[in-house]
């Protein structure tokens, strides 16, 4: 109960701010109306409202005024409490309901004599239209009429009355239809502007919704940035009639100059081979947009503008920019001129236009991650692709090293390096004749399989890096040979040549140090000499010791003349 004492005009059962508003003007309506009506009861009493040349006039007056009163206050408070409850529908009814109370008390009982009694009837039509529409205005115009077709008929019973019932009841029935019907035309003249401003705004929000599928649309089929942008101000051209060139400018990294990538016409492609740019807060429209990240609309022919005529685009009346936003970064401009004057005038299409501008920018955003990330695949690719061919270059390199490693080496060992064990006759040979099964395996580098009376023949080749250095060959019988036991020899013979090839590059190692050795030594006994012919000598002896030369000769000084003619 103290709530609501301390909150009469509460309107926090109601959810939306329109319910919340109509609330308090029902509510706000009363109370003017309970004050502007007991003002004219009471003070008007006193003064306007006697009729001392009418028998019996103020004495019905004394007697129906705190009626009215009566009726009227506490339908006021009903009003309140029910708008309170949040039945907003109800207290209108309510509120019409108490006051016409009050006037069929105070008018039908004194035949409206006083004139501007009918003024409230007229006040209740309009209330009626603007809290029920159409529906109260028909209602209250029928209410009005009939309280007055009730005092035209109590005109009868007072005496010295006016002789002028029908008149006055035309005049008020015209009266009150005509109020209804100007309030009923202002009504649909306000719904027809209301349904062509929510039509405008779906049909800005759908074309913003085509615009920015477009966008994601090419974003999907991969357009590079350049062609999007092209795309996009012409579409945006095309959907507003209005505007007549479109731009698009993007800040450079060092945020010093807008430039321009897209633009649309004949001047556009001049202004971009040109390219065109503005240096950011410069006065201009882009220049502005780009220094402050906010919109900017500039009149040609305004006093105070930004705006910066285009010799190029002379026929430009209006000029609006937009921010292209990435959260807090600035990327660049959205720009469109138009030849009428109040082509940016509607707040409604200036919030379409941002929204577009922001698709824009996000839309530039991810093509430009879609050509980094291209840019990245493509260099990767070609890394790829490089390192591919360095790995081919090394193994064909690795290849053809082992094979001239295994090559000086046999020649250096023997070329009949190799042996057979023969098991059944206990004979062990130190070479190995090379069969046909044992060519084709070292030829076409695969383990080859073969039939030999009652054995079987298998031969698989010896790699190294992929170069083969030779082959094995084994004889089993007939069904003992399974695949198992080929993976087995295959596995064996892996393992052969990586020992083979450790083998060999320690004998070359062993080799190579003696060598070493060799050299060191024939050096040491040559640093203790110290005459020329004993150089030659322990030369001579070196090398015949160290190559197992039977001769070694040493000549100093120059080659003979031959025909006369010293060769140098």
């Amino acid at each position: 109960m103290l709530h609501v004492l301390r909150t009469p005009l509460s309107t926090e059962r109601y959810k939306t701010v329109a319910d919340k508003a109509r609330a308090r003007a029902i509510m706000g309506l009363t109370v003017g109306l309970v004050v502007i009506y007991s003002l004219f009861l009471i003070v008007g009493r006193s003064g306007a409202l006697a009729f001392s040349d009418m028998q019996g006039i103020d004495q019905r007056l004394d007697l129906y005024v705190p009626l009215a009163l009566i009726a009227m206050y506490g339908g006021a408070l009903a009003t309140v409490i029910i708008t309170r409850l949040g039945k907003r529908t109800a207290s209108a009814y309510m509120m019409l309901a108490s006051f016409y109370a009050a006037s069929i008390v105070i008018s039908i009982p004194n035949g409206l004599i006083y004139a501007p009694m009918g003024a409230p009837l007229l006040v209740m039509i309009m209330i009626g239209g603007f809290l029920l529409g159409e529906r109260g205005i028909g209602l209250t115009t029928g209410l009005s009429t009939l309280i007055v077709a009730g005092a035209m008929l109590q005109r009868q019973n007072i005496p010295n009355a006016p002789d002028n019932a029908p008149f006055a009841f035309i005049l008020f029935t015209v009266l009150f239809v005509l109020t209804g019907l100007i309030l009923q035309l202002f009504l649909r003249l306000q719904e027809i502007g209301l349904d062509e401003k929510v039509g405008k705004a779906a049909r800005g929000r759908q074309e913003l919704a085509t615009l920015t599928t477009q966008l994601a649309q090419r974003i999907s089929r991969h357009f590079i940035l350049s062609e999007l942008l092209d795309s996009t101000v012409e579409d945006i051209r095309k959907t507003y009639p209005d505007i007549y060139h479109v731009q698009i400018f993007l800040t450079d990294e060092e945020a010093n100059e807008a430039r321009l990538v897209a633009s649309t016409g004949e001047v556009g492609k001049m202004l971009l081979r040109r390219k065109h740019s503005l240096p950011i807060g410069s006065r201009s429209v882009i220049g502005q947009v780009t220094a402050t990240s906010t919109a900017v609309i500039a009149a040609a022919a305004g006093t105070e503008t930004v705006h910066r005529r285009n010799e190029y685009l002379p026929d430009t009346a209006a000029e609006a920019a937009f921010p292209l936003r990435l959260g807090n970064a600035l990327i660049g401009a959205l720009d469109l001129q138009s030849k009428q004057v109040d082509a940016f005038s509607d707040p409604d299409g200036l919030s379409i236009f941002q929204s577009l501008a922001d698709s824009i920018a996000i839309a530039v955003d991810n093509a430009r991650l879609f050509e980094q990330t291209e840019s990245r695949v493509q260099e990767n690719q070609r890394l790829l692709d490089q390192m591919r061919t360095t790995m081919r270059e090394v193994e064909r390199l690795n290849l053809e090293l082992t094979g001239r490693s295994w090559q000086t080496f046999l020649s250096y060992k023997g070329d009949e390096l190799g042996v057979t064990v023969d098991l059944d006759n206990n004979i062990v040979r130190q070479s190995a004749e090379i069969t046909p099964t044992l060519s084709t395996a070292m030829r076409d580098g695969r383990t080859v399989q073969a039939q030999a009376s009652d054995l079987q023949v298998i031969s698989t080749p010896l790699r190294v890096r992929g170069q083969v250095i030779g082959a094995m060959e084994f004889e089993v019988g007939a069904d003992e040979f399974t695949p198992e036991d080929i993976e087995l020899v295959n596995g064996v013979a892996e393992r052969f040549s990586l020992a083979l090839e450790s083998a060999r590059i320690y004998e070359e190692s062993r080799r190579v140090a003696q060598r070493e050795s060799t050299l060191n030594q024939i050096g040491s006994r040559l640093q203790t000499t110290n005459t020329v012919d004993t150089l030659l000598a322990e030369t001579a002896r070196g090398l015949q010791a160290s190559l197992g030369a039977t001769r070694v000769a040493i000549r100093l000084g120059a080659p003979p003349k031959s025909n006369g003619v010293e060769e140098h």
